[in-house]
């Protein structure tokens, strides 16, 4: 998977995410979902082309996990849910998966539990020396990828403002999760936001 800034486009899509879940356990494609949200607007958007938008980022997402994942999701409590979607985020997207694993883990895994802006930037500057597609990212689109980042962490449950700076909060995983995420070879994604070794 190469670097990108598409996150910059795309939501946490909780809700939307558990409403398309459902939809391909049902057996439908990722057109007759589409579909659905045309006729329906299922996911209670106010246009088409965010619908497409959502459905096509959600599908891609979702449709890596095996069936037994997609059950969990549907069932689970909300606070484990939101972690779920924030895995599936992450396995879409190598860049923020990368900056969980290297940044947000290390500082748990130091019990530092303040993520700074500055964490960003050095990651971003870091990666622009490795990679030629993130060297080639204006400062603007930096900005908002790292907006985008926060916002998921924000939404997922594992940061919280304090001050300029962001409060981690470790998250509590249901075994459930940890078991399917050990089972299907995921462990480095139960890492990156746990903290754990």
């Amino acid at each position: 998977m190469t670097y990108s800034a598409g996150i910059i486009r795309q939501s946490f899509w909780c809700l939307e995410s558990k409403i398309t879940d459902e939809n391909m356990l049902e057996g439908l494609s990722k057109k007759e979902i589409f579909q659905l949200c045309l006729d329906e607007n299922i996911y209670q958007v106010d246009s088409d082309t965010r619908s497409q938008r959502a459905c096509n980022t959600i599908f891609r997402r979702l449709k890596v996990f095996n069936e037994e994942m997609l059950q969990y999701l549907i069932n689970c409590d909300s606070n484990s849910g939101k972690l779920f979607v924030l895995i599936s985020v992450l396995r879409d997207d190598q860049l923020f998966f990368e900056f969980m694993y290297e940044v947000f883990r290390d500082h748990i895994l130091l019990g530092n539990y303040t993520l700074k802006r500055s964490d960003f930037e050095i990651f971003f500057r870091n990666k622009a020396n490795q990679s030629e597609i993130v060297d080639n990212l204006t400062e603007q689109t930096v900005h908002r990828v790292i907006g985008s980042y926060v916002n998921m962490l924000y939404e997922s449950g594992l940061i919280e403002s304090e001050g300029s700076n962001y409060k981690i909060i470790p998250p509590f995983l249901d075994y459930r999760l940890r078991n399917l995420l050990i089972e299907n070879d995921l462990e480095p994604f139960l890492k990156a936001i746990t903290g754990e070794n």
